[in-house]
């Protein structure tokens, strides 16, 4: 392994005192926000989640982006908010844009969202970790004064590309182990498996700070 005597880091371009990042532990209700697979369809979890993101479209000026962990549990989120009135407390607030699946629609609707927030109503944009908005599209000052991440957003743990990968990586391990130096650390399956929900995280977290001022 190469080693770099010299090393330049610089300074990120947003400082600290312009940043605040939190875990919302509870609900308006005081029940636990437990997003895990088994419980994101609860109907209780669902109405809590909706009500706290009604909560923070009433307190939070211009844009906010809002990011479900996958397309089917955005649209189970939806859905419910709907048909219990969720929907309607957050859009006395904000309207909801809703990220389109196909790319040839995703144009429009950015361009919808902007208008809405350049025309001081107000806008959420409902998207999904790893979707579109939330690599490459940027959402500067007023179009993204907070970023709500509402789940880790693992990869499908069947899905093969996946299964190959972990198991690639576990067989290796005792290879990895021989080549590296003392307290260096092999990466494990379930390490990369958790480090994609990471960087997806990552990826949609800095939608907010796109900007110097």
């Amino acid at each position: 392994r190469d080693s770099f005597p010299v090393r330049l880091e610089n300074p990120h371009v947003v400082h600290e005192d312009q940043v605040w990042v939190g875990v919302v532990p509870k609900g308006v209700t005081g029940k636990r926000l437990n997003s895990s697979y088994q419980n994101r369809s609860n109907p209780e979890y669902l109405s809590d989640l909706g009500n706290t993101i009604a909560n923070f479209a009433r307190q939070i000026p211009d844009g906010v982006l809002v990011f479900f962990p996958s397309y089917s549990v955005m649209e189970i989120c939806h859905e419910h908010w709907q048909k219990s009135g969720i929907a309607a407390r957050i859009e006395k607030h904000k309207t909801i844009v809703v990220e389109a699946k196909l790319s040839s629609e995703m144009g429009a609707c950015v361009e919808r969202y902007e208008e809405l927030v350049q025309r001081g109503q107000g806008a959420m944009f409902f998207a999904v970790c790893r979707g579109k908005a939330s690599e490459g599209i940027d959402f500067a000052d007023r179009r993204a004064r907070a970023v709500v991440i509402t789940g880790l957003p693992y990869p499908p743990l069947k899905e093969p590309r996946v299964v190959l990968k972990r198991k690639y990586l576990d067989a290796i391990r005792p290879e990895q182990a021989q080549m590296l130096r003392a307290g260096d650390k092999v990466l494990t399956g379930n390490d990369w498996y958790q480090q994609q929900a990471y960087r997806a995280v990552n990826q949609a977290i800095g939608r907010v700070i796109r900007h110097r001022n």
